[in-house]
């Protein structure tokens, strides 16, 4: 399976996206991201992701990124491994995990174990950074409730964006192992 993403060169028009679609009532077509001009003068990336499967549980995935615009440009690719947030939202069910198990200068490896014991491993070519947080909402900054967690999912954002090396776990797992100190 392959699929593709396109990536504009310039910053995302958050407030133009809302700010347009706001004035216009039910009959009017939406206003798209293509309307906005962020792709205007071909600067964007191209992003492809492509799996392959050999059994049903070894799949290899591949990103490949292509700068399509005339000047070299920088795009940071942040893959990202989770699970589907069941247990919270009453489906119930037990937390999977999230681990690190090794960091080499060429392999880094996190194990994945669902609630039924199942553990897959996503093995990460090269020696990337590896940002662990748990997949709950930031319930504190939404709505003003205390997090449950430690590391909510916008610690990911907050370590790139803000330098916040507090905003992950340091232990590199999902699980909340620093809540109590």
């Amino acid at each position: 399976m392959k699929y593709l993403y396109k990536y504009a060169q310039v910053a995302y028009p958050y407030d133009n996206l809302m700010a347009t679609n706001r004035q216009r009532g039910k009959g009017d077509y939406e206003y798209e991201l293509l309307d906005t001009g962020v792709f205007n003068n071909d600067r964007y990336f191209d992003i492809f992701v492509e799996y392959a499967k050999t059994t049903p549980g070894d799949i290899l995935i591949e990103i490949t990124v292509a700068n399509r615009g005339r000047e070299a440009a920088t795009l940071h690719a942040l893959p990202t491994l989770w699970f589907r947030n069941t247990w919270s939202w009453g489906e119930g069910g037990e937390k999977p995990r999230l681990k690190w198990v090794t960091q080499t200068e060429s392999l880094g490896v996190v194990a994945a174990t669902s609630p039924a014991s199942v553990t897959r491993y996503l093995y990460c070519d090269g020696s990337p950074t590896l940002l662990f947080t748990e997949n709950e909402t930031n319930t504190e900054r939404l709505f003003g409730v205390p997090n449950e967690t430690l590391f909510v999912k916008d610690g990911i954002n907050n370590y790139i964006v803000h330098g916040r090396t507090d905003a992950v776990n340091s232990r590199r797992t999902d699980g909340d192992a620093e809540w109590s100190t």
